[in-house]
């Protein structure tokens, strides 16, 4: 896929002052969530039914019940169907949740499987799926989040498409692409119909601390393509001028080295 940048504005704030423009900008009602992104890589000729059926099941038995767990979603890369890109998305309500997880999860699965041997049995199994290489990077939410409606989540099995795009940060104070990404966020970005949900994602630890990303959901394939082209005729409705609008687009694109974008899908059956 080509890249498709400029499409989005980027929260253009290097990671050096980011508490700067944050301390800058109201933060009513506003307390970020902390998002854990694992990458996994599955094995070669994984039979996909397999696969789901095994972490339907400890969705059903652990996930789902994992209280500390706000939301989870398994999304797959929409080129590569055979699991070799594989992110699980889990969001908690704070970092203390994120480290006494592991306990309450370990509690599920000796509840969801007594017997050792049983629980052994199945999680060879699951592990059976995967290559040994992947990867985790924690990440905090921003305010200007737009969730996917819960009652849309669930009246659908449908999968949802994912538009990952992974911004890299220029060493640039940011404070013009700020004000920037904020006319654009309500301009461009909350009046386009095809986006069913915005997240931002900025660094908090993981192997690039100047990572910033940006994921939008929308319903299908044919939605994403017609949300670039609604993204670009809603930015000349706000600035029809062509100048001012070149203009407008080269302040942001000051504050990024490079990005690169994913397409994925989501695992309905695996979603909380």
């Amino acid at each position: 896929m080509k890249n498709v940048f400029p499409l989005f504005l980027i929260f253009f704030v290097s990671i050096t002052i980011s508490n700067q423009v944050y301390s800058q900008a109201p933060v009513v009602d506003f307390e970020p969530v902390y998002v854990l992104v694992t990458t996994l890589h599955g094995v070669e000729n994984v039979n996909m039914n397999e696969w789901k059926a095994v972490e339907k099941e400890f969705f059903d038995k652990v996930t789902s019940k994992n209280d500390l767990i706000i939301s989870q979603e398994v999304l797959i890369n929409y080129f590569s169907p055979s699991l070799s890109d594989v992110k699980l998305i889990t969001v908690y309500k704070s970092w203390v949740d994120i480290q006494n997880v592991t306990e309450y999860r370990e509690e599920l699965i000796k509840k969801a499987w007594p017997n050792e041997e049983s629980r052994k049995a199945f999680f060879e199994k699951q592990n059976s799926f995967y290559t040994n290489f992947h990867s985790n990077n924690i990440y905090r939410s921003t305010k200007y989040s737009i969730p996917l409606n819960d009652d849309e989540k669930k009246s659908t099995d449908e999968p949802f498409i994912y538009f990952e795009q992974t911004n890299i940060l220029a060493d640039y104070d940011g404070k013009d692409s700020y004000e920037v990404y904020k006319e654009y966020l309500t301009n461009v970005i909350q009046k386009n119909k095809y986006i069913r949900a915005y997240y931002p994602y900025r660094y908090y630890l993981g192997s690039d601390s100047r990572e910033f990303i940006e994921m939008v959901v929308v319903n299908s394939l044919v939605d994403l393509d017609k949300m670039f082209k609604k993204n670009d005729a809603l930015l000349k409705k706000y600035i029809p001028d062509e100048e001012k609008r070149r203009e407008f687009l080269n302040i942001y694109g000051r504050a990024i080295a490079s990005n690169q974008d994913d397409i994925y899908v989501n695992v309905p059956s695996l979603s909380k």
